[in-house]
């Protein structure tokens, strides 16, 4: 049986920033990364660094703009080397105003080869509006191809199912 750590970004002591936030809507924000699947962080300059939009449509319009529908959120991010860890340096969830609403990670994370990490958001959190998009910083301490980051979005209405995937876009990293 695999242990799984599942930290809620509350308890990892992130400073939240919730301009956008309904008061009755606490952080839900859930990391989950398996203990095995991370490494210590590398030392040095990285020779490779760079920063991925996710879209994430926590709520979408249906019926001509009569339904709302609100979608759970899950975001991974994939290590794609075979040799080279993968440095998470920071997740940001912003808002459909570009705000930011929470960051997920209190330090960086360096993944194992072919290691994931996952962020989930809520079904009924609905902070990121119907424009919400992750941003993901990360590095490398070796040259290694930009790491795979998507985001599958699930809802469940009544007795209906519904879900699509958001393929993450290489942004300029300041």
């Amino acid at each position: 049986m695999r242990a799984f750590v599942t930290l809620g970004v509350a308890a990892l002591g992130v400073a939240l920033a919730t301009a956008a936030a309904p008061p009755s809507v606490k952080a839900q924000q859930a990391v989950t990364v398996a203990p095995e699947a991370t490494v210590p962080l590398p030392e040095g300059t990285p020779a490779a660094r760079g920063r991925i939009l996710v879209p994430l449509h926590s709520t979408v319009m249906a019926g001509g703009g009569r339904t709302r529908l609100n979608f759970s959120g899950v975001l991974s991010v994939h290590n794609p080397s075979d040799r080279d860890p993968l440095v998470i340096d920071a997740v940001e969830y912003r808002d459909h105003a570009g705000r930011l609403v929470e960051r997920s990670l209190p330090r960086p994370v360096a993944l194992k080869p072919f290691a994931s990490l996952q962020v989930v958001i809520p079904q009924e959190d609905v902070r990121g509006g119907f424009g919400a998009s992750f941003v993901v910083d990360w590095s490398s301490p070796a040259p290694i191809e930009e790491p795979v980051v998507e985001a599958v979005m699930v809802a469940v209405h009544g007795t209906q199912g519904f879900s699509f995937v958001s393929p993450g876009r290489r942004v300029a990293r300041p």
